[in-house]
């Protein structure tokens, strides 16, 4: 199967999320391609909720894959804009599988993990994915590690 991954990542969690998924998948004999997004104007705050007009010098042509994971952080108690700035801009979405994934700072994922998880599979959905239930990781009070193994498995079992 032809995965596309894409990431969101400033502190470098979500990256480490990233990677676990594609070695995971890559382990699974996966053709897997991972972008980390770059903007073209430095993005280092702000919330969803905001209009921000954000573009990207690296987003990938996922014509060819047949499942997506896209990966960010929480921000504002939800999804970066960026992660959802570079879901609407991939296109048409329909026949694809995505699967949204998450780091966050804060110790349950109520604050801000589900509500970002939710908003990307919407975001997903509009454009016509089949979505599938995300992974979330939290930082605070928690082994980020094993939480992120503990996610890639539940994640690597939906496919």
């Amino acid at each position: 199967m032809k995965v596309a991954i894409i990431v969101h990542s400033q502190s470098g969690n979500t990256r480490k999320f990233a990677d676990s998924l594609f070695n995971r998948f890559t382990g699974n004999g996966h053709i897997v391609n991972l972008t980390q997004l770059e903007t073209t104007v430095p993005i280092k705050g702000g919330s969803a909720r905001q209009n921000m007009d954000i573009s990207f010098t690296n987003l990938p042509n996922v014509v060819d894959a047949e499942l997506i994971l896209v990966g960010g952080p929480v921000w504002a108690f939800g999804p970066s804009p960026v992660i959802i700035a570079a879901i609407k801009q991939l296109g048409n979405l329909k026949g694809k599988k995505v699967i949204p994934f998450i780091c966050m700072g804060f110790p349950f994922k109520g604050m801000g993990g589900k509500s970002a998880i939710a908003w990307m599979s919407r975001t997903a959905g509009t454009l016509g994915a089949k979505v599938l239930p995300g992974g979330i990781c939290c930082q605070m009070l928690h082994n980020l590690d094993n939480e992120i193994a503990q996610q890639t498995e539940l994640i690597a079992k939906q496919i």
